[in-house]
């Protein structure tokens, strides 16, 4: 009789990138990206979400988890708790966000190996990696979630943690299919614009990382969103949550009172305002970059603060520089 011979799936390998404002998934299987898909880092403590009036669609996902004995519900909705707090990154909150994101990345009872990461401010003591920080936040996405109508989640068997930012050079230095580049002997620098932090990196010939240029300032698209929710009060006499704002920094519209409303001219007065502080920050950093080859604009903010690249002309945007980050946490899996 001949022996059964098993075929063995190529591993899921997934990058995450859990931001304070959106959570970006990049999934990858067999050494190519699959799925790459971002929701919202926003939830409510308890059980209190949405229903659906008649039977739910095919393939409606449960958005309730429980972790460490306290229950989420993953909504962005306006009374959502934001995530722009110090201990987001280890708390129950991004568990739970995170468990329901590569449930919607369609990831629920497999088994996949994580990477993500932490801004560099928190990653790095000096040179070297804070390894207790590090082995904090790489135990946190390892404790057990679990869901209220019992359906599976992702069974994470391995978690690596890597520093926000440098992770973006991997995603320019490989490519999908795992070659490198070969004129890696550029001196490159690293503008990652989040949801709440701004990570500035420069990665030197060899791979070296300049650590004096390198550093984190709390400055990012959750700062436009506060400016426009200001100035909606102002202009129009109305109060808006994120959960309505943030869709409008790429729309430039929001409803209010049964009608779409144009508010592109704040948007871009807010930004504008925003992008002052961070083209500031970044010549604290840089200077005026004059001795770099390249300048990766990368993040989720990074469409909205391209505008940088007028006091630089050495910036570059990658395609879709919003799963940056994400797919060099993959990429660097996959090696």
């Amino acid at each position: 009789m001949n022996a059964k011979v098993e075929i063995k799936t190529p591993s899921i390998v997934v990058g995450v990138d859990d931001g304070f404002a959106m959570t970006k998934v990049v999934v990858m299987q067999g050494g190519k990206i699959i799925k790459q898909l971002m929701i919202p880092s926003r939830a409510r403590s308890g059980l209190n979400g949405t229903t659906i009036l008649g039977r739910a669609e095919e393939g409606e996902i449960d958005a309730r988890y429980e972790t460490e004995g306290a229950t989420f519900t993953v909504e962005n909705l306006s009374d959502a708790e934001s995530a722009r707090f110090d201990e987001y990154p280890f708390s129950p909150m991004n568990r739970a966000i995170v468990a329901h994101a590569l449930r919607v990345a369609g990831l629920g009872g497999k088994e996949v190996k994580v990477a993500s990461g932490l801004p560099l401010s928190m990653y790095y003591k000096g040179t070297q990696a804070d390894q207790a920080v590090v082995d904090r936040k790489r135990e946190s996405l390892l404790k057990a979630v679990t869901t209220l109508d019992g359906t599976k989640v992702a069974n994470i068997t391995g978690h690596h943690v890597f520093p926000e930012g440098l992770a973006a050079w991997v995603d320019y230095a490989i490519s999908e299919d795992g070659h490198v580049r070969a004129d890696l002997d550029e001196a490159i620098g690293i503008i990652d614009i989040g949801g709440r932090t701004t990570d500035i990196a420069v990665v030197l010939p060899g791979r070296k990382i300049d650590h004096a240029r390198c550093g984190s300032a709390d400055l990012g698209a959750l700062n436009v969103i506060e400016e426009v929710a200001v100035a909606l009060k102002k202009v129009h006499n109305v109060t808006l949550g994120a959960d309505k704002i943030e869709p409008a920094l790429r729309t430039r519209q929001v409803k209010f009172w049964g009608k779409t409303q144009d508010i592109g001219a704040l948007v871009d007065a807010a930004a504008l305002n925003v992008m002052g502080a961070i083209t500031r920050e970044v010549n604290r950093r840089l200077s005026n970059a004059v001795d770099l080859d390249k300048i990766l604009l990368v993040g989720g903010g990074a469409h909205l603060f391209s505008g940088v690249s007028s006091a630089f002309p050495n910036v570059e945007i990658p395609q879709e520089p919003e799963y940056a980050n994400a797919r060099g946490f993959a990429k660097y899996l996959c090696m």
